[in-house]
């Protein structure tokens, strides 16, 4: 049985603890109002029919690179050490590497260092004391029947959920679908059922050509079809630009030319244009939004999510010494969690993800990329529980969405990506004339589903612009 519970209960809820000091009020209000999805979600379409909450697990913030493919098994691209201490933080109990990075692997992600495997062993085991695995050997073939096995021989051992990781995701999300096919065939019990179809669905809805890419007899040893079932015309593929999108895997693909994301790295920005983006639209507001103080907060190591950048009578600002003491995740983490020089065990900003020492400041943010050959669009768009700003950002700003558009590759991108889907999933369905019950799949196969009663501001923007014909996925 599902709880529902209306945004007039909600509301009520709130207003009864307004007595209770802001950061107590701030985590009881997000708690009640994000941690509940109405049952209506369910009825939605969708070939993720366990993906029904934001991505990243507990830290939406931290983690929303991570692609869940069930509730046990997520899916990511190389991890740096500080997205290992994310996945720890919002979660996370296993982390497996497909491949085995070599000791003089000196590989890096912009600007940042990727771990060779010995590195990121010691990081998982002895940092975050998750559990830690590689699959395949260094001369081990990936796209194989043997590399398959190997990861079901591992997968009873693993500590659920897990994050599992290869280069860009496209090989080890490959290696998890064919090991859910496997199990699916010998074990009766086995959920959710993958067979050839859901394998190629699931794939194409990722942004993955496995048709095209990899060896079908090894998809047809596997599932048990004749390799003549798998033809252009009957298996789903992708159809986005630019095609390697996943060089950037941390974005999701919404449609064609629409990808969606998280807060982007600094580290990252320079990257984007030689991804093949075009345009980048920041909805996140800026430090003064309609004539207040609006900083949204900055993701901060060992410090809790969601408890509100400013502070009141009650309560010192989130970035004060006595809050960041109070909002530690972990107040037994040694110092070292930090970094090897840290004389404190939690963070105070985050420079990587435009923060200053308030929260994100869309600023410096701006700043970075005015260096870079990209259009960039600063659209503010406020994050309230309802999303009551959708309407009002959606039509001044529809035009421009569009224009964005026919530019070429363009990347929205807010905290989590939950705005940035609202925005992308509409535009995009204008702009290729796709239907409501498309965009409301699309929403909900990126982790961001709305419904008429969830969220009616947004669902009646939609169900303005887009028609209720049904349309073959």
């Amino acid at each position: 049985m599902h709880l529902r519970i209306s945004l007039i209960s909600k509301i009520s809820i709130i207003i009864s603890v307004l007595s209770l000091p802001l950061l107590l009020i701030l985590e009881l209000s997000f708690q009640i109002c994000f941690g509940f999805r109405h049952d209506s979600l369910e009825d939605i379409p969708s070939i993720f029919p366990s993906r029904l909450n934001y991505a990243g697990l507990k830290s939406h913030k931290k983690a929303w690179w991570v692609k869940e493919i069930t509730p046990d098994f997520h899916v990511s691209g190389r991890l740096t050490e500080r997205q290992l201490k994310y996945a720890s933080e919002a979660g996370f109990k296993s982390i497996v590497s497909l491949f085995t990075y070599p000791a003089e692997d000196f590989d890096t992600f912009g600007s940042v260092p990727l771990l060779n495997t010995e590195e990121e062993k010691r990081v998982v085991e002895d940092v975050t004391g998750l559990q830690f695995h590689v699959v395949l050997d260094p001369m081990d073939e990936w796209a194989s029947v043997e590399a398959v096995a190997k990861f079901t021989s591992l997968a009873p051992k693993l500590e659920k959920p897990v994050l599992l990781h290869c280069d860009r995701g496209y090989t080890i999300t490959f290696i998890v679908l064919l090991y859910m096919a496997n199990q699916t065939i010998h074990n009766t019990n086995f959920k959710p059922k993958i067979h050839s179809k859901e394998f190629f669905e699931i794939a194409a809805a990722m942004g993955y050509n496995f048709f095209d890419r990899i060896p079908l007899e090894v998809v047809s040893e596997i599932t048990k079809e004749p390799i003549e079932k798998f033809t252009d015309k009957s298996v789903p593929k992708p159809n986005f630009q630019p095609t390697e999108w996943y060089d950037y895997w941390l974005a999701q693909p919404v449609y064609q030319n629409w990808f969606i994301a998280g807060q982007i790295y600094k580290s990252h920005v320079n990257l984007l244009k030689d991804f093949g983006y075009k345009s980048v639209i920041n909805l996140r507001p800026g430090i003064i939004y309609k004539g207040k103080p609006n900083q949204e907060e900055v993701t901060l190591l060992n410090i809790q999510d969601y408890t509100g950048t400013y502070g009141d009578t009650h309560t010192p600002p989130r970035q004060s010494t006595e809050r960041l003491l109070k909002t530690r995740l972990n107040p037994n983490l040694p110092n070292s969690y930090i970094s090897k020089t840290s004389e404190i065990n939690y963070e105070t900003t985050n420079e990587e993800e435009f923060g200053d020492n308030f929260g994100y400041n869309s600023d410096l943010e701006k700043k970075v990329f005015d260096n870079q050959d990209l259009k960039y669009y600063h659209l503010p768009y406020d994050f309230d529980v309802q999303l009551l700003e959708f309407s009002e950002v959606f039509e001044s700003n529809k035009e421009l969405f569009l224009k964005i558009g026919n530019d070429g590759p363009v990347l929205v991108h807010c905290a989590i990506g939950f705005r940035a889907a609202t925005v992308a999933v509409l535009t995009s369905a204008i702009q290729y004339n796709l239907p409501l019950d498309w965009a409301l799949q699309r929403l909900k196969e990126l982790g961001f589903g709305i419904t008429q009663d969830a969220y009616p501001n947004v669902y009646k923007v939609y169900e303005k612009y887009l028609t209720l014909q049904k349309t073959e996925l």
